[in-house]
């Protein structure tokens, strides 16, 4: 999920942040069998990065039960209830314990199949959504899975408190439900209908999305979910209860700064695919890549969900350690400008920025070979992207570009983010530091700021308080649509308009986005997405700085574990062999 922030904020029709290896397609109006999802789902053919490569010992030995698994993790998590989330930390944890109604095949970043619900079926003008919820089921409290507790979870994101937007916690819910979403009813107890305002490719893949994980209804009312002032809530807060679905894992603990606890369902409703085999899983958010490392190396903890792209060399030559290899990269770090602030307001300025940033040499310095300066908004091999031709490293340029925009006042705060990493961000001081010397030599005047991650730098810059920051994407799923239009520049909110991250107003090219989403031929989507593209370009409301793969290691004793492109591996089969 993530941007790491799973990522801000809410379209008429698309969806969240990702992308690496295709847009949505067009959903068919036939029913999916429950192996398999719509064939115009997936795309026709995958990106390189779009699967990730298998674990060697994913499937090696037979599976042990017992134990504690314990997960390093970049940095702590936002909230204990799902769609309140917009990071990687949170939605890392939370999908060991709340499902989604379809769900991405493990390892791939794009393949549909079923999950709560063992059936879809989509009407012909691609309006009308029918789930068949599978029977039998029960939460963590013991309460039934049913449709009626699956409306439940719509009609509470369809009317999320006010005062929860304006926190800025409701990012998916304003991308995805607000927007299109006109209605849901159960008309049996199996069967959930959801009808959209106007068709929309990527509705299928934005259910896999952890924020639209089935909560129990039980749980969500005592844990006071709803609760107009956010202090009140405790299901978000870490409970109790907090973090009610129906995975393999229960929510145990969460004592913030320190750990998650989450504890073994022995009752899981698909033990049968194997699995859980784990006792317990201790997931501790450690911020600096040399600790994590240090971390894995003295078996302090078993598995790292990331590790610094400079140290996978010395990952990969410890005996004792293997390396997870995910794949291609599936995110993209940005240099942001926000248009409703000087002087970025200028598009000269902005034009400025991007030949003043040496991105070639960033990337060599903190990227060990894992990393790409970006040729476009989206990582290498993403369908319907194309290369935009962004401005070529020149101070020289820079500097004529500032002259001619008349602005005199070339100072602004510029902020980075403290206590946490990414692969788009393996070291956000020493890029910040990178990027600061360059614009300091064509004339701008940074002031350097910065903020912890969680809760104060997420929030501000996706309510557009920063002039200038570092942010990044990590991929949902893998299309063009999670990154441009989800997670950056897509219209949203009510009234409907620019995202407010960056205030970056065009339009057209918002109508192009839409246009793209909507269309239900290759060279339609392809047509629009490109124009869109050559707006965005033009207008720089953000300079692509990285894009980088997602290493990450473990013990060479740990199990199971399927690598996922989109940074959302399941521990239901993991197992420990020693």
């Amino acid at each position: 999920m993530v941007r790491y922030r799973l990522l801000a904020a809410g379209a008429i029709v698309a969806i969240v942040a990702a992308a690496c290896g295709q847009g949505a397609s067009p959903a068919p109006a036939t029913q999916a069998p429950a192996t398999e999802a719509p064939a115009s789902q997936a795309p026709a053919t995958e990106a390189p990065s779009a699967t990730a490569a298998p674990s060697e010992t994913a499937q090696a030995g037979t599976p042990k039960e017992g134990g504690t698994f314990v997960v390093a993790i970049p940095g702590d998590l936002n909230r204990t209830d799902p769609a309140l989330v917009d990071d990687a930390n949170s939605t890392y944890v939370l999908e060991q314990v709340l499902e989604t109604l379809v769900t991405l095949k493990p390892g791939t970043g794009g393949e549909i199949v079923p999950a709560l619900a063992e059936s879809w079926t989509i009407s012909p003008d691609g309006l009308q959504y029918t789930f068949k919820i599978r029977e039998g089921i029960k939460f963590h409290d013991g309460t039934d899975l049913n449709a009626e507790a699956v409306k439940v979870n719509f009609d509470r994101w369809m009317n999320i408190p006010q005062s929860y937007v304006d926190l800025g916690y409701t990012y998916y819910i304003d991308t995805v439900i607000t927007p299109q979403v006109t209605s849901v009813t159960a008309p049996d107890p199996t069967t959930v209908v959801v009808t959209l305002n106007q068709p929309n490719s990527a509705f299928l893949i934005q259910m896999t999305l952890t924020p639209f994980a089935i909560s129990s209804p039980k749980a969500l009312e005592e844990g006071n979910a709803s609760a107009p002032d956010f202090a009140n809530n405790k299901y978000a807060t870490g409970g109790p209860p907090a973090a009610v679905g129906t995975g393999p894992f229960m929510f145990k603990s969460w004592v913030p700064g320190t750990e998650v606890v989450l504890v073994k369902n022995p009752d899981y409703w698909n033990a049968a695919a194997g699995g859980p085999y784990l006792d317990q899983i201790t997931f501790k958010p450690i911020t600096d890549s040399t600790a994590t490392l240090n971390a894995i190396q003295a078996g302090e903890v078993d598995l790292v969900q990331a590790i610094s792209p400079v140290d996978l060399a010395t990952v990969q030559s410890d005996p004792n350690l293997q390396a997870i290899d995910r794949g291609g990269s599936c995110n993209v770090g940005l240099l942001a400008m926000q248009q409703s602030k000087p002087p970025f307001d200028n598009l000269k300025i902005r034009q400025a920025v991007a030949a003043a940033v040496n991105r070639q040499a960033l990337v060599d310095a903190f990227f060990g070979g894992a990393g790409v300066v970006p040729t476009t908004y989206a990582p290498p091999g993403t369908q319907y992207a194309k290369d935009v031709n962004f401005p070529a490293y020149d101070p020289e340029a820079a500097k004529q570009l500032i002259a001619e925009s008349g602005v005199t006042d070339l100072s602004f705060d510029f902020w980075y983010p403290s206590d946490v990493t990414r692969a788009y961000m393996p070291d956000p001081k020493g890029e910040f530091e990178s990027i600061l010397r360059d614009l300091e030599a064509v004339g701008f005047k940074p002031n350097p700021k910065t903020a912890p991650w969680r809760p104060d730098y997420l929030a501000a810059e996706s309510t557009g308080e920063y002039p200038m920051w570092l942010i990044g994407w990590n991929c949902d799923w893998l299309g063009l649509d999670n990154f441009l239009f989800t997670a950056w520049f897509g219209y949203r909110g009510d009234p409907y308009g620019p995202n407010p991250e960056f205030s970056y107003k065009n339009d057209e090219m918002n109508q192009a986005m839409v246009d793209a989403l909507k269309a239900t031929d290759p060279a339609a989507q392809e047509a629009a997405w490109g124009k869109a593209l050559d707006m965005v370009a033009a207008d720089m409301p953000a300079l692509p700085i990285a894009s980088a793969k997602t290493p990450g290691a473990m013990a060479a004793y740990v199990k199971g574990v399927i690598p996922s492109p989109t940074l959302l591996e399941i521990f239901q089969g993991v197992w420990l062999d020693k």
